[in-house]
């Protein structure tokens, strides 16, 4: 192997983002474009992702995001010539809380300023369409349409064979060192094997590694590993296939049909953390140190999505899923430009939404690295702005903690 080669752009990571970004990359002609990821694709945070995909965010610039998403996925399907297994069943999003009812007044706000269909239902309506519900008659039920959820695996790998087909270069199972910088510009990436990688551009997708590798080039990103987690039920008849999701802000919970059984999330009212040093390299049987199985999470949480979701008295537990999610002090990714540092660039932070996001966040980065006009302003996801931060600080990795412990959307 040669110990050097060039390539206009490196993007670092083979998980959703990286995979995505190189997909719009690959649509620009001319550019050389190289991915490296130490395991397999998609093998990492991407593969234990729940999958949700709703159009409407809590904000414009999210929403506008989350709805490039839903277009990669069909301009793949045009791509390949064959379907994604998106599942459009839409969503349900149901409250009976002050609060609760705030957030969805928003999103009918929201949706119609997008052009979006939203629907109010009888909580009657809404326990039809998905039986495991038990609403009362004050709790008011919105569905919307065009919502559903993916197999996160399989989303990534049609972005993957998109950057393939068009000349994208992936080089898996090799490790990204360090990133190679000269007068506060970076040129490359050094590799495990002590191969060098040049490039004019490298792209920082790592998702929870994204802050050791900025912290080389002395860059704080604004971010913290943060536990998510999901339970999924054995069978149960009352589970329909073809369902919507439903998405609950009283309890900040979720849930959708998975393979007959039930799939489930809560928000933990203490959020559990790693701090970014104590990563492994690969997170096949990594568990956090605190509430290692999430009885603890469960316990807490499940009084309150039980009001809801009386279904939950009835069902086996088969699966428990945990995995590390990059939260950042508003719940919003960091996108663009290393500050201080020329030719390196951050996608990353996605706060549990980075399946969601992927086709925004890609489409977003693409336009960044290569000079052309956004296509959404990029100011939201600027990486400083908190200001100065310490992302090693426990502190600070206790701030990102607690916006994951508010978040009330799917």
């Amino acid at each position: 192997m040669s110990m050097s080669s060039h390539s206009d752009i490196v993007v670092i990571g083979g998980g959703i983002l990286g995979c995505s970004i190189a997909s719009y990359l690959s649509q620009q002609t001319g550019l050389k474009i190289t991915v490296v990821e130490r395991t397999g694709l998609a093998e990492q945070t991407t593969s234990q992702a729940a999958g949700l995909l709703t159009r409407i965010r809590s904000s414009k610039a999210l929403t506008v995001l989350a709805m490039e998403t839903f277009a990669a996925i069909d301009q793949l399907a045009e791509h390949t010539g064959e379907s994604l297994p998106l599942q459009r069943v839409g969503s349900l999003q149901v409250a009976a809380s002050e609060q609760g009812l705030q957030q969805l007044n928003r999103l009918v706000t929201q949706a119609a300023a997008f052009a979006q269909n939203s629907e109010w239902l009888q909580p009657a309506d809404a326990e039809q369409l998905a039986p495991w519900l038990s609403l009362t008659e004050q709790t008011r039920a919105l569905y919307l349409p065009d919502d559903g959820y993916i197999d996160p695996y399989a989303l990534c790998m049609a972005y993957a064979r998109a950057a393939r087909n068009r000349g994208v270069v992936f080089r898996l199972y090799q490790e990204v060192t360090s990133v190679l910088n000269e007068a506060d510009k970076v040129y490359g990436v050094q590799l495990a094997s002590g191969e060098i990688l040049h490039a004019g551009l490298v792209i920082d997708a790592a998702g929870p590694w994204s802050t050791a590798l900025a912290r080389q080039q002395g860059v704080n990103l604004a971010m913290a590993p943060v536990r998510s987690h999901y339970w999924i039920s054995a069978y149960h008849a009352q589970v329909l296939r073809g369902a919507p999701m439903t998405i609950f802000p009283d309890s900040g919970s979720y849930a959708r049909p998975e393979v007959g059984g039930l799939l489930f999330g809560m928000r933990d009212k203490n959020a559990v953390t790693a701090h970014p040093s104590d990563l492994p390299n690969n997170l096949q049987g990594f568990s956090f140190a605190t509430d290692a199985n999430g009885d603890e999470a469960l316990a807490d949480g499940y009084v309150a999505l039980q009001q809801q979701c009386s279904l939950l008295d009835e069902l086996d537990l088969a699966h428990y899923i945990s995995s590390v999610s990059s939260y950042t002090p508003d719940n919003i990714p960091l996108i663009g430009a290393m500050p201080g540092v020329e030719g390196f660039f951050a996608a990353t932070g996605c706060s549990g939404a980075g399946v969601g996001l992927s086709g925004g966040i890609g489409r977003l980065v693409a336009d960044l690295a290569t000079g052309c006009t956004p296509f959404i302003d990029p100011a939201a996801f600027r990486l400083d702005r908190f200001g100065a931060v310490d992302s090693f600080d426990p502190d600070f990795i206790q701030r990102c903690a607690a916006a994951r412990a508010r978040k009330r959307s799917g």
